[in-house]
């Protein structure tokens, strides 16, 4: 069963949502992070965040954010030069959205994204409540030459109002082991 949600906790309440799971898929990720001298894009999010928190300090990496809370972290990395991308800052998740957001990213390159969702499905792909984060997100995914998702198995089987991506636009999914088989099988197919 996918559940449609329309319902979009805030940051506050997100960040102690299920913190060891994050924490475990942050953790996982670095695998996917690039050597010294690549460069990452990390997406507004909680579970993105415990990605930055876990960003080794002696990595010599080109980091990308449009969300306050993780540039914030990543410019006490010595070794990782910060781009913040600027726009109108929502509330609910600390993220720059709107056309700036998105033109900004529309010119940009990265090695990976770290991509954070609020609902994913097979038949809505990556979902979000809001549209102009979906429109950034969609933008993120196109500047990226590795686009990996990070969400813990709450948000699988979920549709959030706005799609911002089709699981044929995703490389690779970090989640934890509460995912249900038969969906593991779907995204493996």
């Amino acid at each position: 069963d996918v559940a449609a949600v329309v319902d979009e906790p805030d940051l506050a309440q997100r960040e102690q949502s299920r913190l060891q799971e994050k924490t475990a898929i942050g953790a996982a990720a670095q695998a996917f992070v690039p050597p010294s001298g690549g460069s990452v894009l990390f997406d507004a999010g909680t579970t993105t965040l415990r990605a930055a928190l876990a960003l080794p300090a002696d990595r010599e990496l080109v980091t990308v954010t449009n969300a306050v809370p993780l540039a914030a972290h990543l410019a006490t990395l010595p070794k990782c030069e910060v781009a913040l991308i600027g726009g109108r800052i929502r509330g609910k998740t600390g993220a720059a959205v709107g056309a700036d957001t998105v033109a900004a990213f529309g010119r940009l390159r990265v090695s990976v994204a770290f991509i954070g969702t609020n609902g994913l499905s097979v038949a809505h792909g990556l979902s979000t409540p809001d549209p102009d984060e979906a429109a950034a997100k969609q933008a993120m995914i196109g500047a990226a030459n590795r686009v990996v998702v990070l969400a813990d198995s709450s948000k699988f089987n979920r549709e959030d109002l706005v799609s911002f991506g089709g699981l044929d636009d995703v490389d690779v999914i970090v989640t934890d082991r509460g995912l249900d088989d038969a969906f593991r099988t779907v995204l493996s197919d």
